[in-house]
């Protein structure tokens, strides 16, 4: 069955996020040390520091709070996994990050998410086994990538966001010794996340509310998109102000945040034997990632427990998405948009 991995960031989460029905955990631990010794630029797991528009935070405060978390989810046979998954470390990086997992790992953390393949290489040097998962800023996007990740010694590979259901299938089917994970809720970044330089979250070191608005999210600003002018497209000659204006209408009228959701896919990821479906939102509050959780559990284990088609499936997914959102189901919020159209 599915696994659901749900994102905590604090120790009253965790409880309640596992009796909603997650079957593993993620999270991320950011100090104060490594906050005053690098800017803010400086990202050590792509979450910066408290989320002062939304007013939580995506991290542990300390490794006893850490810790303690996991004994929780430990008493309950939960695995808990480790963000460090910012997309490359510089050397002089390395000896707080070292020593920092040194520390993580007495904490009894389970397994590490990781993007940078030369930390990964480091931790391997260093005789340290723990269970490596590629971020999806390793951006593994067909199976010969899988298989070099797996060549490093990862046991999981989180699969880019912007891939299709037939793209997870292709790797899947060609890929059958590595549990594959893909995104299901919240945050669908239309970009490919393993290229992205750009440090979200700057906002907040802007006091003035209309500077603020602007660095919200680099990819979210107004901007005008043109199709190359030698690139072939369709004899009609409105065909690349069409292109241009739809995709910018579209794009620049709602938010990657704004309750993008993939549930539908399940049916597939079942068929496929994906290993988990991953929620987005580690600074979310306790109650929106509590509902998320039951959201999934409840569809994961219809799949289960009634064997629906595929249309009786989609059906009580929308209508489950409507009720538990009050937001209708939209193709252009969808992570597999091609759910919609079969």
């Amino acid at each position: 069955m599915i696994k659901i991995l749900s994102p905590v960031s604090r120790c009253d989460e965790v409880e309640d996020v596992i009796v909603a029905g997650a079957d593993e955990l993620y999270c991320g631990i950011l100090l104060d040390d490594w906050i005053k010794g690098y800017t803010v630029s400086a990202s050590l797991n792509r979450r910066q520091e408290d989320n002062t528009i939304l007013g939580t935070s995506p991290h542990f405060k300390s490794f006893e709070e850490l810790k303690e978390s996991v004994e929780i989810a430990h008493s309950r046979s939960v695995p808990v996994i480790l963000t460090l998954n910012e997309h490359y470390y510089s050397k002089d990086q390395y000896p707080y990050l070292l020593s920092y997992v040194d520390k993580v790992l007495e904490a009894g953390v389970d397994a590490f998410i990781i993007g940078d393949v030369a930390f990964i290489l480091s931790l391997r040097e260093r005789g340290i086994s723990t269970d490596i998962h590629i971020s999806t800023a390793g951006t593994a996007f067909n199976s010969e990538t899988v298989r070099f990740y797996q060549e490093l010694g990862a046991s999981r590979v989180i699969l880019p966001r912007h891939l299709t259901i037939e793209e997870i299938e292709s790797i899947a089917s060609e890929v059958s010794d590595v549990e594959l994970e893909a995104f299901i809720l919240n945050s669908r970044c239309a970009n490919i996340d393993g290229f992205c330089t750009f440090q979200h979250g700057l906002a907040d070191l802007f006091p003035d509310e209309k500077v603020k608005e602007q660095y919200l999210n680099a990819c979210m600003l107004s901007y005008k998109i043109s199709v190359y002018p030698d690139a072939k497209v369709e004899s009609d000659p409105d065909i690349k102000e069409k292109i241009s204006w739809e995709r910018q209408s579209i794009w620049s009228a709602l938010h990657i945040d704004d309750r993008p959701c993939g549930a539908c896919a399940l049916f597939e990821f079942s068929k496929i034997g994906l290993h988990g479906v991953k929620i987005v939102g580690r600074q979310n509050a306790k109650s929106k990632k509590i509902k998320d959780v039951i959201f999934l559990r409840t569809l994961i284990d219809s799949l289960s427990e009634k064997n629906p088609s595929k249309e009786e499936f989609r059906k009580f997914s929308r209508r489950l998405y409507q009720e538990t959102y009050e937001w209708p189901c939209l193709i252009f919020k969808c992570y597999y948009p091609s759910v919609l159209l079969s």
